[in-house]
């Protein structure tokens, strides 16, 4: 599926490639070659960032496959290795991997390129069929009464089965749909001017909104409240930035340094899980000095919820069933909107009760 989506990628197969002619190319010795695996010898990926590697060559089988690949192949072993530590954990549920942080080869792929060349969204599309495949793999599972061990499930009910494989569709929720306080979606704006007159540098934070969408905020102290925090912009702000915001330039410019709106951020936070739609706000976030952390994808969630692609987060919000919001800014509609998909994803898990719950529960 990777070598299919992705223009001027190479397919080769076999076991012994060191004297391979397909790939002799990769032994040039001009480290402009790196191999995707983490073993002691590899530099973490923000090691290559000042000079990324204009080839990356990805080891796919099992992870045993892959070590024996390395062992039978000196000169493929002796390449630079990159390693990579994911933002969230691998979807690839059909199959168990030894830990979370082990993603199948078209995720790690995707996730490598996207993070290199500095857009974490970039080669999001190349899990679209991933993700279809899974689903389809779940569906014959749980018409043939089994779970992904193989172990049979004749006499359960047909109830317990679709149970099961909405628990399989939405487990990165499920935990935090029993423990709500700790379900904290996070919206981000950036100051991103149109690319014709972009300003020199990465987006920086302008606008942080968060919630806890099952927290009834009425009853509660601070865990059930809604966090919105403006922040001064470093760069000048070009009109169409504060118009695609609903917000007035005073408002910005008389918003917090970027440090008080972070220390603000984790102390709403505290040991919540982030939920997000895509990686965006959380990159957003670590670009402005938060510290690196995983999350639940929101989007990829309604992907799998619509069977298909989700589309924006307002157009997911509308085709789940959720009340378009009315609020004066953009990052304050998209929270109500990453809220309500929040609920319709709960009850499509089988979450009957999604009201707000007080802020104990």
């Amino acid at each position: 599926m990777a070598h299919l989506s992705l223009v001027g990628s190479r397919l080769v197969e076999g076991v012994h490639f060191d004297d391979d002619p397909r790939v002799a190319d990769l032994f040039a010795g001009d480290d402009s070659t790196a191999i995707l695996f983490p073993d002691d010898c590899a530099r973490p990926f923000e090691a290559w960032q000042a000079k990324p590697p204009k080839r990356l060559v990805v080891l796919d089988g099992t992870w045993s496959q892959a070590k024996k690949l390395l062992t039978s192949n000196p000169r493929l072993a002796a390449l630079p290795k990159l390693s990579f530590q994911p933002a969230e954990p691998g979807r690839y549920r059909i199959r168990k991997e030894p830990t979370d942080q082990h993603l199948s080869t078209i995720e790690a792929t995707a996730a490598v390129l996207g993070a290199l060349e500095g857009d974490v969204d970039a080669y999001r599309a190349l899990l679209q069929p991933f993700d279809a495949m899974v689903e389809t793999q779940l569906g014959f599972l749980d018409r043939a009464g089994r779970d992904p061990s193989g172990s049979a499930s004749r006499h359960a009910s047909r109830s317990a089965r679709r149970g099961t494989r909405a628990s399989r569709r939405f487990e990165e929720l499920l935990p935090l749909l029993q423990r709500p306080q700790r379900l904290v979606v996070v919206y981000a704006e950036a100051n991103a001017h149109p690319r014709a007159v972009r300003d020199a540098g990465a987006p920086e934070l302008l606008h942080l909104v968060a919630c806890r969408p099952l927290i009834d905020a009425s009853t509660s102290d601070d865990v059930g409240a809604r966090l919105d925090v403006r922040v001064k912009p470093t760069r000048s702000l070009h009109d169409t930035v504060l118009e695609r915001l609903g917000l007035e330039r005073q408002d910005l410019e008389g918003g917090v340094d970027v440090d008080v709106a972070l220390e603000r951020f984790r102390a709403f936070l505290g040991d919540g899980r982030l939920v997000c739609w895509g990686a965006f706000a959380r990159d957003l976030l670590v670009q402005a000095g938060d510290s690196h952390r995983g999350f639940v994808d929101l989007r990829a969630l309604s992907c799998r919820a619509l069977g298909g692609p989700a589309g924006g987060l307002d157009n997911a919000a509308l085709r789940l069933g959720v009340t378009p919001s009315s609020a004066a800014t953009r990052a304050d509609r998209m929270l109500d909107d990453a809220s309500g998909v929040v609920r319709a994803l709960a009850l499509q898990a089988g979450i009957d009760d999604v009201r707000p719950a007080a802020g104990g529960a």
